[in-house]
């Protein structure tokens, strides 16, 4: 049971940001490794000795350096880039979008189908080839919403628009009628002319 769904609330779908988003830095960690790899053969001992024979004493801290550097890139941009998709999540419920990222620092956006007025689907045409989009919420009291990169966007847009349109219906039935507000009229006419007096209903006649 997840702690953060409210009482009732029920989970529809659930998914990540679609993977074509990793393809550059995956590119990327492959060319840092590709470099790495050619710079290490480049200071092996046969290798250095043959380009930079007077300076033996820096194949060592050359070494320390290209690894420190390939691993430094690593990190701030490839590697992040895949924690940050691994730890993203959309999740459709029966009452809202969630969009839940981080894994230590936590951040939620909730974006409830109640308040939406209309959605819309937008696709690149790479986004097309692979079938992702993404989807903008338009709110109700103004404002667009947007959750990028959705996988199967077209399924999700099709799951949240029924959800949107059952707590549509179910608002409007449980809104009162034209009846509920006929019949307090008419009570309230009842109860008025019930609390005049004779003379006074003769006046309102002549009035009228």
């Amino acid at each position: 049971m997840r702690r953060w769904l409210a009482d009732g609330e029920q989970v529809q779908l659930v998914c990540r940001p679609h993977a074509r988003i990793l393809a550059c830095p995956v590119a990327v960690g492959l060319l840092l490794v590709m470099a790495a790899s050619a710079g290490l053969a480049k200071l092996q001992p046969a290798q250095f000795a043959g380009w930079a024979p007077q300076a033996a004493e820096l194949r060592q801290p050359a070494i320390v350096l290209l690894l420190t550097a390939v691993g430094l890139l690593l990190v701030t941009y490839p590697l992040r880039r895949v924690v940050r998709w691994a730890n993203t999540t959309y999740v459709l419920t029966d009452q809202r979008v969630v969009v839940r990222r981080g894994r230590l620092r936590r951040q939620q956006e909730d974006f409830y189908l109640a308040r939406v007025e209309s959605m819309a689907m937008r696709q690149k045409l790479r986004q097309r080839l692979v079938g992702a989009g993404d989807l903008d919420f338009h709110l109700a009291a103004g404002g667009v919403r947007t959750v990028h990169e959705v996988p199967h966007v077209a399924e999700f847009r099709n799951h949240a628009h029924r959800v949107w349109t059952q707590l549509f219906r179910e608002s409007f039935q449980q809104a009162p009628g034209a009846a509920y507000y006929a019949d307090g009229v008419g009570s309230d006419v009842d109860g008025m002319k019930n609390n005049l007096t004779g003379k006074e209903l003769r006046k309102l006649g002549r009035d009228h």
